[in-house]
């Protein structure tokens, strides 16, 4: 499979990851609290920055950056967050690759609540 300019193996979305909407409800004191909704547990392609790329998300003050490969998945955006274990990661950008609808291409960082 070509995503964008890249050869892509479908067998390489092999980590599995849940995405997770934040919902703010109000307690009986009448504060609010924020919760984590589950959307849905699926296979990615998890590939964690090396090299340069490391570096200059560094100077952005990113934390363990990495870049996720999904299936089309509408009804995400920059305020999910990708559970992969038991470590949170915010959503920084996402691309509808080639605006076909086909895959996602989502960067994430890891998530400091707070």
């Amino acid at each position: 499979m070509i995503i964008g300019s890249k050869v892509t193996n479908p067998g390489e979305l092999r980590t599995e990851v849940t995405f997770m909407s934040r919902s703010v409800t109000v307690n009986a004191g009448g504060f609010q609290v924020e919760s984590l909704v589950e959307i849905d547990t699926v296979k990615v392609k998890w590939i964690n920055l090396h090299g340069i790329e490391t570096w200059e998300a560094a100077s952005m003050q990113a934390e363990s950056p990495a870049t996720v490969l999904r299936r089309y998945r509408s009804g995400l955006d920059t305020t999910c967050l990708v559970r992969k274990g038991t470590d949170l990661f915010e959503i920084v950008s996402i691309d509808n690759i080639g605006e076909r609808g086909e895959y996602l291409e989502i960067k994430v960082k890891r998530w400091r609540p707070g």
